[in-house]
């Protein structure tokens, strides 16, 4: 795990300065080490976190010819069977990294652009620079687990692990982009191709993007879930089949995600998910020591947390379980550092938590299992059994959606209502966009699975994904995510919707699985982390929230005043559907002084945030 950067502008000269400001923008996604390529028109940049061929594995990688030079992110699971294939076809490595098996697979391959990667298994976003014709190829993995943007240049792009890295280098004066910032908004994530500041895209989940030499760039898919939907067999197999090969399947995924020079443990929360990767870790320990796990206890009799399940959980399976202390309050003084670390609009409070936990797993670890894609893989969420009225009340308020995801924060009257009707358009006007697209995209599937595929290429991607990759690496700990390894995606979406779901109960395969497996543990209902959002929102002073928020150029351009002085006058019991549109601009004001007015300078890792954005 680490960061990548670089720059690729044919022909022209590169300011000595630029890779330098890139690399300290993404220091803390490789503490272990910084190792930079660069000749005329070219740079390319790493910042290393040491976990696989600690002494050698340092990047740029080379092939043998050094025609060809590669920096990559993530990890290859199988790149142990790929090396020993591709030595016994001739092939020579200069190191035992994970990543060098993709120079020779590049070269080997006579297919189109990336059609390579599809021999990977793993989480991965990489540049690959070939030196002898001057192309340069972006590649992201199959679900986008490793975070991946550019943005154009004269004559070229550059790109990163981070939007902090691009927004150094941007070549234009950084403004944000209104139709994501709606997004967030109402969704609480900025979902699509385009950022939330202007000129920044994602390379999507199975992409790729390739700059030819006279500086045009080409983009395409190298993976696509529908396609491979359409070629994955519907499981036929009765329960007791589907058992065996979720057993088969999870025991090889998890054998390879275990791979590591250094120790892996597991963040546990006594949910289904990481409950299943607690006790297939305890039965089969891969010649491996059992990991560690962690799991977050509040200092509190009110605001719920899930130590009592994971401590079951732990001690059904024999693993040490550190309980991590923390007052549910203070969570809020990490908001502002959180926010700079999540790169995005991204406004999922879970993130402080994940925050806490990363921060106290890095004391001892670098490499951490979660179980982030279980809801998504097997059907967990409550909104996939929406009952059929209530769909066709949805579709019919919002064509062309399914009725899926259709509700937004500022849909309600009164939150609507602290948006200037001059702006509402511009920012509300295609917020579903993204959503409606894949809706679309994914039209030969079942309800289900178009519900679950709809949610893996947008909130999984662009909120949960973001979440887990930025709250860990910022405290240098690389998040393992076995749920989505690709087979067991495909797998949990090609069985029958009776094994996915049965009455009220989703995710109907694993808990099988799990009380086989772990029949002392009582399954209870997963309640997650209990942020007390609303607690701290009535908290605060409505006069200093006014002043914090109004001061925000961008809220001062949106907001109602009269109607934000209205909301905030009934703050202290302020109803709970208008706390989560007051917390979002909170978010968003200080997202918008980090990034545009700060450049994605480092905020202090604690600090009040209302005193912050009024400093």
């Amino acid at each position: 795990m680490c960061g990548i950067a670089g720059i690729y502008t044919p022909g022209r000269d590169i300011d000595a300065e630029l890779p330098a400001r890139m690399a300290a923008a993404l220091s803390h996604r490789g503490p272990d080490g910084q190792g930079v390529f660069a000749e005329q028109g070219v740079a390319l940049i790493h910042t290393r976190l040491s976990i696989i061929d600690l002494e050698h594995g340092q990047q740029p990688l080379y092939s043998q010819d050094r025609q060809r030079v590669l920096v990559a992110n993530g990890e290859i699971y199988n790149h142990v069977e790929l090396r020993q294939s591709l030595q016994g076809r001739g092939e020579r490595f200069n190191t035992g990294s994970d990543c060098e098996t993709i120079l020779p697979l590049s070269a080997s391959d006579s297919g189109p652009d990336a059609d390579f990667a599809h021999q990977l298994e793993g989480m991965f976003a990489f540049a690959l620079y070939n030196r002898s014709n001057g192309e340069l190829l972006l590649v992201r993995d199959r679900f986008g687990i490793k975070p991946l943007y550019y943005c154009e240049l004269p004559g070229g792009i550059a790109f990163a692990s981070e939007i902090k890295a691009l927004v150094r280098v941007l070549p234009d004066k950084l403004q944000p982009n209104l139709e994501a910032v709606g997004r967030f908004l109402q969704i609480n994530f900025a979902s699509g191709d385009e950022t939330a500041i202007k000129g920044i895209c994602r390379v999507p989940p199975g992409g790729f993007l390739k700059v030819l030499p006279d500086g045009n760039i080409e983009t395409g898919i190298w993976w696509s879930l529908e396609q491979s939907l359409k070629e994955q067999p519907v499981f036929k197999g009765d329960e007791q089949a589907a058992l065996e090969t979720f057993d088969e399947l999870l025991q090889d995924v998890l054998q390879k995600h275990l791979r590591s020079d250094v120790p892996v443990g597991l963040f546990l929360s006594g949910g289904v998910d990481s409950s299943i990767l607690a006790t297939e870790l305890s039965r089969c320990s891969f010649g491996k020591q059992l990991p560690k796990a962690w799991s977050l206890a509040f200092n509190s009799t009110t605001v719920h947390d899930e130590s009592e399940a994971a401590g079951a959980v732990a001690q059904a399976c024999s693993l040490e379980l550190e309980y991590v202390k923390s007052e549910p309050i203070r969570l809020f003084d990490q908001l502002v550092y959180a926010i700079w670390a999540s790169d995005e609009l991204m406004g999922d409070f879970a993130s402080l938590p994940t925050l806490v936990l990363a921060d106290r797993a890095s004391q001892s670890h670098k490499v951490v299992l979660s179980g982030e894609g279980g809801d998504e893989v097997f059907a967990g969420y409550g909104r996939y059994r929406m009952p059929v009225f209530q769909r066709w009340l949805a579709q019919l308020r919002v064509p062309g959606s399914g009725g899926f995801r259709t509700k937004g924060r500022f849909n309600r009257s009164q939150a609507l209502d602290l948006i200037k009707p001059s702006q509402q358009a511009s920012l509300f006007g295609h917020w579903r966009a993204p959503f409606i697209q894949n809706w679309k995209r994914f039209a030969g599937l079942d309800r289900l699975t178009r519900m679950q595929a709809t949610d893996i290429a947008t909130w999984l991607a662009d909120d949960l994904l973001v979440k887990a990759d930025r709250m860990m690496m910022v405290k240098g700990v690389e998040g393992r995510v076995p749920f989505l390894d690709h087979r067991l995606v495909l797998f949990g979406l090609s069985l029958p919707q009776s094994l996915r779901q049965r009455g009220r109960t989703g995710k109907y395969l694993p808990r099988k699985w799990l009380q086989a497996h772990l029949p002392q543990v009582e399954q209870g209902r997963k309640k997650g982390f209990s942020v007390p959002v609303a607690d701290w929102i009535r908290s605060l002073d409505p006069v200093r929230l006014e002043q914090a928020l109004m001061g925000s150029p961008l809220l001062a351009e949106i907001l109602d005043r009269k109607e934000l002085q209205g909301l905030l006058a009934k703050l202290p019991q302020l109803d709970r559907k208008l706390v989560e549109p007051v917390a979002a601009l909170i978010q968003l004001a200080i997202w918008y002084r980090l990034f545009v007015e700060q450049a994605g300078a480092r905020p202090p890792e604690t600090v009040d945030p209302l005193e912050w954005l009024l400093s």
